[in-house]
């Protein structure tokens, strides 16, 4: 009789509770190390102090800034600056806008695009995929092929038709969608002239309005995949296909910009390095910073001190 008198009021002390259990999908997938800890240790270990080295993350489910590194900082885009001119694009896209483009590639040197004279290189560029959406294949051209005409015949024909300035149009489209824009400078659309300007905080919030679009699904299908045809087909970058992206390169130069899916969320990101004179370093670095946030979002229990890479499993 003790014992069971004992047992009663250990049970009424426990109270209803939930039983004792796994954790939940969330729960396990708490982040298990500080983001900006371990990204700021990536940046030590494969960077460099005699880099200009601007970074921006965002959260697109949260729409907040989860890192920032020099993010407001204006630097020399190189190609990335082609996402001000596409995003822009699609918002004002028309009839007479596609047939303007149409026209201009057209009527240009066949060697300069080599799609014209290559039909299998059409197909696995995707330039037909999706035939519902006239004149899909310029903003394929612009992004996943990086094609410098189309981005300046986009910026040139949306600046003449509203009969205002390339750079005045930009900074108001940036303006109207309350992207922050520091030192922002727009001398060409498709990035080759070294004084544009553009911070990385205003690329990557740029792409958290383009995601929470109409356009999202759209859009993201016009950017790069790592070993796909496209800008990122050679480059070694871990992540694979949880990343779609924009590259950019000149002179010194060395851009990425876009969409990072990971398990429980996807982010927006802009990384810029000027000044660097290695792609294989500058990608290093990149590869590195992609492979930490997409591990900081599965959860894993990493430690990432200075001079470990923090290279994520990247199984699903």
């Amino acid at each position: 009789m003790p014992r069971i008198l004992i047992l009663a009021l250990a049970i009424v002390a426990a109270g209803p509770g939930v039983p004792a259990g796994p954790q939940t999908q969330a729960q396990a997938r708490t982040p298990s190390f500080d983001l900006k800890t371990a990204l700021d240790a990536q940046v030590r270990t494969h960077g460099s102090t005699r880099w200009r080295t601007g970074i921006a993350v965002y959260s697109c489910s949260r729409n907040s800034l989860l890192y920032g590194r020099n993010a407001n900082r204006s630097l020399r885009p190189a190609s990335c600056q082609k996402l001000l001119v596409t995003a822009c694009a699609l918002e004002n896209w028309d009839s007479s806008l596609v047939r303007t483009l149409d026209a201009r590639l057209d009527s240009s040197n066949l060697r300069a695009h080599i799609h014209r004279v290559n039909r299998r290189f059409v197909d696995s560029l995707g330039l037909n995929a999706r035939p519902d959406f006239p004149g899909y294949r310029h903003l394929v051209l612009a992004n996943r092929e990086s094609d410098n005409f189309e981005a300046e015949w986009m910026l040139h024909a949306m600046s003449r038709s509203r009969k205002i300035a390339a750079w005045k149009l930009m900074s108001r489209f940036l303006d109207e969608r309350k992207v922050t824009r520091p030192g922002l400078r727009v001398w060409d659309a498709c990035g080759l002239s070294h004084r544009n300007r553009v911070a990385p905080v205003t690329l990557a919030k740029l792409l958290v309005t383009v995601y929470e679009s109409e356009w999202r699904d759209l859009f993201i299908s016009t950017l790069a995949v790592p070993g796909r045809p496209g800008t990122l087909v050679k480059r070694n970058l871990d992540v694979g296909p949880h990343l779609a992206a924009k590259t950019g390169y000149i002179r010194g130069v060395f851009s990425l910009s876009g969409f990072l899916f990971g398990q429980t969320d996807t982010f927006a990101f802009s990384f810029i390095v000027n000044g660097c004179g290695s792609g294989t370093r500058a990608y290093g670095l990149f590869n590195s910073l992609l492979n930490t946030i997409y591990g900081w979002d599965a959860g894993e229990a990493v430690a990432l001190p200075a001079g470990v890479s923090g290279k994520a499993s990247l199984q699903n």
